[in-house]
């Protein structure tokens, strides 16, 4: 009896050290996202979601739906970004809690601490408005469900109850991202390897729950039924062979996923995933886990062998997996509580200093110089303020505005708000697309703002679609005393007629 007693107390204060960590680590995402201007792909995620729609043509619509919402109360920018913040600290806890049920209390913290000392989990999916924040809060959801179902048990009332709770959670998983699947079969796995639970094959509560999860996120397949199947499209290039294999992108692909989880994470990380695959068999719990983490892992680190170059992002969501393993295998081993906090010390200080970098880099610019001598591009260029455009005459006086590139229509359209309308003369419009349309404007005069300097090359592809142009005004946005992007504003002067988009309105 003693013993239970200090076990629940011991739970009890690990707990409360789980939410004390978390609000500390959201108290400090929103000192970083204050101190850090939106990027390319955040600008252009505010930008699309000023629509509000069935989906989109990147990626399902509920990072979209968050950031219309968001930005309708607090306005566009930085401040977008607050529900992702609070969604994220409920990612974490989620993620304690199912630790805290595989493996214990102890593990639960371990895991909670080591997401959160993640660089990608700290700032991208952890703050940002992209679709990574909603996706692992719904992928979290769905496997602290579906570990209440599998390693409790219940009776059979209760268990449909979670069966259901678990298709919704997968459903709005699918509405967040489309890789949301992997896991989605990796649960699949799971039911179908573990003896255990293979008794759920003959049962209505996993086909209840699929259709529960088809149903949540059917907007997805609406949308883009009525588009051709754009997305779908889009996203399904990315994995088309790309002619011979390129064993070089598969080693940039795993050296961009340790850069994301950082060394000091990405080491234990590996080793836990590996303690979990060969203890798999004999262990249903970590078997769970594994099958939740490989196909992401897997399929996406080795995808640009014959396909495109891949992103390190894409593998995340099965990462996120991999730290319950963490947690279950440093608790097992019984790691001095001394080297835990020595190395939660170490990483939150290296964390700090790469988050105080990257900020002070966004405001002053002192890695340009750096990066140029190596023939790489600055990230923190993406964050500047593209304000000045809004003190040009061509803007004020022009009854919309064209761009040439979807990320620079992110960015156009973040600086002067939504009142000004936004048109994208592209081969590659992507959702901007689908914001105004050029027909509505014909006949009257606009300004296009080009990034870059083939100012002659963009002039002559779109004379065609106006009657003339007026001087181009230069506009340069500085930087620690320095020009880092020099914008154009040319007058554009009578629209003479649409410009055809590559995608059904």
């Amino acid at each position: 009896m003693n013993i239970a007693l200090a076990e629940a107390v011991d739970e009890q204060r690990q707990s409360r050290m789980a939410l004390t960590a978390i609000v500390a680590f959201a108290l400090a995402r929103l000192v970083f996202a204050a101190a850090l201007p939106p990027g390319n792909d955040e600008a252009y995620t505010i930008v699309v979601s000023r629509r509000l729609d069935l989906s989109y043509f990147d990626h399902p619509p509920l990072h979209q739906w968050i950031s219309h919402f968001a930005a309708s109360v607090l306005g566009e920018g930085a401040a977008t970004r607050l529900p992702f913040i609070l969604l994220f600290a409920a990612t974490g806890w989620l993620m304690f809690a199912l630790t805290r049920r595989l493996f214990g209390a102890r593990a639960g913290l371990i895991a909670l601490i080591a997401l959160n000392l993640t660089p990608f989990f700290f700032a991208s999916a952890g703050s940002w408005v992209v679709p990574d924040g909603p996706l692992d809060f719904a992928l979290a959801g769905a496997a602290a469900t579906l570990a209440r179902l599998f390693f409790v048990p219940a009776p059979r009332r209760v268990a449909l109850g979670l069966w259901l709770a678990a298709g919704l959670w997968l459903g709005l998983a699918g509405l967040s991202k489309y890789n949301a699947v992997l896991p989605a079969l990796g649960m699949i796995g799971f039911v179908a390897l573990a003896p255990g639970q293979r008794h759920w094959l003959t049962r209505p509560e996993p086909y209840l729950a699929a259709l529960v999860g088809m149903l949540a996120a059917s907007p997805v397949v609406v949308w883009n039924a009525e588009h051709d199947w754009i997305s779908f499209a889009f996203q399904a290039a990315r994995a088309q062979a790309a002619g011979g294999l390129h064993f070089d992108r598969v080693a940039a692909m795993a050296v961009g996923e340790i850069a994301f989880l950082s060394p000091w994470v990405a080491a234990p990380l590996v080793a836990a995933l590996i303690d979990g695959t060969r203890r798999a068999a004999s262990d249903e719990r970590r078997l769970f886990l594994v099958c939740l983490a490989l196909p992401p892992i897997v399929i996406f680190t080795l995808t640009p062998l014959w396909g495109a170059r891949g992103l390190p992002h894409w593998p995340m969501s099965g990462w996120l997996f991999a730290y319950p393993l963490l947690g279950g295998w440093l608790a097992a081993s019984r790691t001095a509580a001394t080297k835990l906090r020595a190395w939660t010390i170490a990483a939150a200080s290296a964390l700090a200093a790469v988050a105080a970098v990257a900020a002070a880099a966004a405001a002053f610019g002192f890695a340009t110089p750096l990066t140029q001598m190596i023939g790489a591009i600055d990230p923190t260029v993406e964050m500047l303020d593209w304000g000045p455009l809004r003190d040009a005459p061509a803007i004020r006086d022009a009854a919309y505005v064209v761009t040439v590139k979807w990320t620079d229509g992110g960015k156009v359209g973040l600086a002067l708000g939504p009142g000004k309308p936004l048109l994208i003369f592209s081969d590659d419009p992507r959702g901007l697309a689908f914001l105004a349309d050029s027909a509505d404007f014909v006949g009257l005069d606009g300004a296009i703002v080009i990034a870059d300097d083939h100012i002659d090359a963009a002039e002559a592809r779109l004379a065609p679609y106006f009657a003339s142009f007026g001087p181009p005004a230069r506009i340069a946005l500085q930087r620690g005393g320095r020009d880092e992007i020099a914008l154009t504003v040319i007058p554009a002067r009578g629209l003479t007629r649409a410009f055809p988009l590559p995608y059904r309105r």
